[in-house]
């Protein structure tokens, strides 16, 4: 069975519309992507529509939206705040009845924006990721030095991963962690230490230097989302 034609369709919030990607049947159980934030954003990207159109195959309508200041938004990053990302996809939610909500990365740190059961996977506090961030843009710059990376914070916007991160929104994430929730399942890679309810051997295509996915790792997330929505 051949998946459908992906769908590009807008979806709206406090100050304006957006664009998502849908794909998968009208009729199915309807799954939010979460997707990682900023430079991983980029490096996954491959990786979550080749797991979207094996869950398309299974019967399942995935639905992955371009957060605001990324991809094809209408807005940049840096007039993006944080509560700007909360509140897009919380009026998505609200938009569309979802049955799950798969997160990646530091998309697990926005998956509070509905009480439908969550699946996280390599989930990350923001700190790390805006660490992370910084000392990358070090080691290609050799005048980022403390200074500059005291300012990320304090004046910004700050280019980090090919993105001006406006200094409100790096304090954001920084102080961001992973929301409680009662009703999540969380997954892992292998080769992590921390528990996880599973794990998946597969390659983090996230730390990859150039965007690509990895099928086998695409399909195996799928089957896990398929049982678990199941």
């Amino acid at each position: 069975m051949s998946p459908p034609e992906p769908r590009y369709r807008e979806y709206a919030w406090r100050d304006g519309r957006e664009w998502m990607l849908e794909l998968g049947p009208e009729n199915g159980p309807r799954l939010l992507i979460l997707p990682p934030l900023l430079e991983e954003l980029n490096r996954s990207r491959k990786l979550l529509t080749d797991m979207m159109r094996d869950l398309a195959v299974a019967g399942i309508l995935s639905v992955l939206p371009d957060l605001l200041g990324t991809g094809e938004s209408l807005q940049t990053i840096d007039a993006t705040d944080w509560e700007d990302w909360r509140d897009a996809m919380t009026s998505l939610v609200q938009e569309q009845q979802f049955s799950g909500i798969f997160s990646l990365r530091g998309g697990c740190l926005l998956d509070d924006c509905s009480t439908v059961k969550a699946m996280r996977f390599a989930p990350v506090a923001g700190k790390n990721l805006i660490r992370d961030l910084i000392r990358a843009r070090g080691v290609t710059d050799k005048g980022f030095d403390a200074v500059a990376q005291k300012a990320v914070f304090e004046t910004g916007p700050t280019m980090l991963g090919g993105y001006p991160v406006p200094a409100a929104l790096a304090r954001a994430l920084r102080d961001a962690d992973l929301p409680e929730r009662a009703d999540v399942t969380t997954g892992r890679l292998e080769s992590d230490v921390p528990d996880a309810d599973f794990k998946i051997d597969g390659t983090p295509v996230w730390r990859r230097a150039e965007p690509s996915g990895s099928p086998e790792f695409s399909r195996a997330l799928a089957n896990k989302i398929v049982d678990w929505l199941a």
